[in-house]
């Protein structure tokens, strides 16, 4: 009986040191390989710039600076929209601007133009007409982005955008007197290069 515990404890004692070796053995190589730096987290802007690339625009980075994007968008029904982005940091806000639509400087039918761009604003779901300082038209919406940006509701609203400016252009350049396909102004980005939202 002795012999038999004598032999049993050299068993017993290779077994408990085999598993505390097994036990130690994993989490050598663990130690040792180099952990994964963290992804670099996007600004705001670069947010915009990867939506708006990925709804199929393309952004203009001559023109783009910080804290605005300047971007073109070709729908499938031929038109190309030229959209502007802003950051206003006071306010917590995303402004998308379109421009070129013509201005009133000239019309001798203000009145009508008025009339089409209130009862535009009343028939569209997004945004809002509007005639700036300079008595240019253009079309705006303000998003709220607070402590992110919904890249799904961005992206919506985008296109939204792109497609109202789309459809209502022409008839607004059509009242104003104008070709449905001429640019007056070279720019179609002359407030945003501001930096800052237009006053209204």
């Amino acid at each position: 009986m002795i012999r038999s515990r004598v032999a049993t404890i050299p068993v017993v004692l290779g077994l408990a040191i085999s598993t505390l070796f097994a036990q130690q053995a994993p989490s050598l190589p663990e130690q040792q390989q180099p952990s994964k730096p963290a992804a670099p987290r996007l600004t705001l802007m670069e947010m915009v710039k990867k939506s708006v690339q990925r709804v199929g625009g393309t952004i203009d980075a001559t023109r783009s600076t910080a804290q605005m994007v300047v971007s073109s968008y070709s729908d499938p029904k031929g038109g190309k929209t030229t959209m502007v982005v802003v950051n206003d940091r006071t306010r917590n806000m995303l402004g998308l601007y379109v421009y070129n639509f013509g201005s009133l400087k000239d019309a001798t039918n203000r009145e009508e133009v008025y009339k089409y761009l209130l009862s535009a604003n009343d028939a569209i779901t997004i945004g809002a007409f509007f005639v700036d300082g300079e008595e240019d038209i253009g079309y705006k919406y303000l998003m709220n982005v607070g402590q992110s940006l919904n890249q799904a509701a961005f992206e919506s609203s985008y296109l939204m955008m792109a497609a109202v400016a789309r459809d209502r252009k022409a008839e607004i350049r059509k009242i104003l007197g104008l070709t449905a396909t001429k640019d007056d102004k070279p720019s179609e980005v002359k407030k945003a290069a501001e930096e800052k939202p237009p006053e209204e």
